[in-house]
C-alpha cells in the first residue's frame, strides 16, 4: 500500500532476525528511509551496524526522564536507561539519525527541562513530547497528569532544546493549550472535543482531548479561540520537517518488546 510513497517506515519492537528481515523487505519493497524503534532493552552497537548494514537509516528511541531511575520506573526494566543511551551513542558513532519521544506524565513532567542536554550529548536530531491518552494502553491512566499543571513544563523544555539547537516538538496536546508553540505540534490520531471546542477558531487543526480525561478532569483547561484566531492551513517548514522527522507508517513486529507507555 505504501510502495512508491518515499514514506519512512518504522519498525516497532523485535528482535535482532526479525528487523534485519522486515528492513531489507521493506528497502526492496521502495522504502526510502526504514527506522527501528527497539523496545525498553534497545539494542547493542554490534546489533545496530548489523541493522544498518541491512538497509536501516533511523533509530526511533523512547527516553522517559535524563536518569536511570525515573526512566526506569517507567520503563519496567532495569538497565533501561542505560541501554538507551547506549544506542544513542552508538548511533552517533556509525552517524545514523536518532530522534527521540518522551511521553509526557504525572511523574517526570517537573524534571523534563534535564533532558534536552542529554539529547544533545547524545546527538539526537529531534525530540517528541506525547501527551498520551487514559485508554490507549495500560496503565496509562494512572499515570496521565493535568495538562494544566505538566503542559507547562513540557513546553519549556521544547523552548530550551530548540534554543540549544535541537528540533522539538510535541504530539496530542489540544491546540488552545500550546500558545505560540502551535507550529510544533505534530500530527496523531484525533480524539475528542468538548461542548466548549464547537466554536473554536482552532478546531480544524486540533487533534482534541482524550475522552477518559475529559470523564476525569473535565473542561476547564481548554480555552476556546474565537474565529479570528484560526490558523492559516499552510504548513511552514519548520512544521513540515517536524512531520517528516516523526509521522509516518509503524509496523509492530513484536508486541512484548514494545513499550509500556
Amino acid at each position: 500500500m505504501l510502495r512508491g510513497t518515499g514514506a519512512t517506515l518504522t519498525l516497532v519492537g523485535g528482535d535482532v532476525e526479525a528487523l534485519t528481515g522486515w528492513a531489507s523487505a521493506a528497502r526492496s519493497a521502495g522504502f526510502t528511509r526504514v527506522a527501528v524503534a527497539p523496545g525498553p532493552a534497545a539494542l547493542t552497537g554490534e546489533a545496530l551496524a548489523e541493522l544498518v548494514a541491512a538497509g536501516v537509516g533511523a533509530i526511533r528511541a523512547r527516553l522517559y526522564a535524563a536518569d536511570s531511575g525515573a526512566h526506569d520506573w517507567h520503563a519496567k526494566l532495569e538497565g533501561s536507561f542505560r541501554a538507551t543511551t547506549t544506542l544513542l551513542r552508538a548511533a552517533r558513532a556509525l552517524r545514523v539519525p536518532a530522534t527521540v519521544r518522551t511521553p509526557l506524565t504525572r511523574s517526570n513532567a517537573r524534571v523534563l527541562a534535564a533532558l534536552p542536554g542529554l539529547l544533545v550529548d547524545v546527538a539526537a536530531v529531534g525530540w517528541c513530547v506525547e501527551v498520551i491518552a487514559e485508554e490507549e494502553r495500560e496503565p496509562a491512566g494512572g499515570l496521565v497528569p493535568r495538562l494544566g499543571v505538566a503542559l507547562p513544563y513540557a513546553l519549556q523544555a521544547i523552548a530550551a532544546a530548540e534554543r540549544a539547537g535541537l528540533a522539538a516538538a510535541v504530539e496530542g496536546a489540544p491546540a488552545c493549550l500550546l500558545g505560540p508553540l502551535r507550529e510544533r505540534e505534530v500530527p496523531s490520531p484525533a480524539r475528542a472535543f468538548a461542548r466548549c471546542c464547537d466554536d473554536c477558531g482552532l478546531r480544524g487543526g486540533c487533534v482534541g482531548i482524550d475522552t477518559g480525561y475529559l470523564r476525569r478532569f473535565g473542561a476547564g483547561e481548554l480555552a476556546a479561540r474565537g474565529r479570528t484566531a484560526a490558523e492559516p492551513t499552510v504548513v511552514g517548514p519548520r512544521a513540515k520537517r517536524l512531520q517528516d522527522m516523526f509521522s509516518g507508517p509503524c509496523l509492530e513486529i513484536a508486541e512484548g518488546a514494545c513499550w509500556p507507555i
